[in-house]
């Protein structure tokens, strides 16, 4: 059991951090803007990049700040507004949120 719990634990990981790096070149492409802590969409991308490496790295004290930030209607959609990509790594931070 615990295997499976591991093993469920790095699919969702692998996932998570597959799409979040699709999202920081979609956000690369973006400037300007404002939304909550970010003054613009290169402040936003350049903290993405900062926890996306972080939790490549096993911090996963990220997930917090990554799951504010994909939320619906924050600052994912506020600067960049892709639903779907945006909506499946929420989701997926939730789910890991859960295992947590």
């Amino acid at each position: 059991m615990l295997i499976n719990i591991f093993k469920n634990w790095n699919n969702n990981m692998n996932s998570l951090i597959a799409d979040l790096k699709k999202a920081e070149k979609i956000l690369s492409q973006y400037s300007g803007g404002y939304s909550g802590e970010h003054l613009s969409a290169e402040e936003f991308h350049k903290d993405l990049v900062d926890r996306i490496n972080k939790l490549e790295n096993g911090d996963i004290s990220v997930i917090e700040d990554l799951w504010i930030w994909f939320a619906p209607t924050c600052q994912w959609d506020d600067f960049v507004g892709n639903v779907d990509l945006g909506e499946r790594i929420f989701q997926q931070l939730n789910k890991i949120k859960k295992i947590q």
